[in-house]
């Protein structure tokens, strides 16, 4: 049996290629718009000042001279709540579920004005405390002239 009489007498067998072009332009648009859209991470550095050990008789020269002023801020579900010795600081309460930092500035400013050497100052969060909160608190304590902030857990 002949194949070419079979197919019809005046049809011809065409190849047929597959067209690959309108799909190499969507991969060519979407890969650009893919890496200009995607998050990657972003790394923040916080700058902590620790205490120094030096053995020489400058740092308890400088203890001597710096009276020592124990300054503790716990931030809760409901507030804060600042401690310094000298000082009776009622809670400060969130305003429509919001902490209230401009009442927190305050009492800081307060403490400093009393305590003009005092530089210190101890964080303490609870546990479900998210971590915006916490750097805007330590924020709020350096503005306020607490320049050594430490974190207590």
């Amino acid at each position: 049996m002949n194949l070419r009489n079979s197919m019809g007498k005046g049809k011809k067998r065409e190849e047929s290629d597959v067209n690959i072009i309108p799909v190499m332009n969507i991969f060519l648009l979407l890969i650009p718009f893919l890496l200009l859209t995607a998050a990657f991470v972003q790394i923040a550095i916080l700058d902590l000042s620790l205490p120094s050990l030096s053995k020489g008789g400058q740092q308890k020269q400088q203890d001597d001279q710096k009276q020592l002023t124990l300054v503790i801020l716990a931030v809760k579900e409901t507030g804060f709540q600042l401690k310094s010795p000298g000082f009776k600081f009622d809670p400060i309460n969130k305003i429509e579920n919001r902490f209230d930092f401009n009442t927190l500035a305050t009492q800081l400013r307060d403490v400093k004005l009393k305590n003009e050497t005092a530089e210190d100052i101890i964080v303490s969060p609870e546990e479900n405390i998210k971590y915006d909160i916490i750097i805007k608190v330590m924020d709020q304590c350096r503005e306020s002239g607490f320049p050594n902030v430490s974190l207590a857990g």
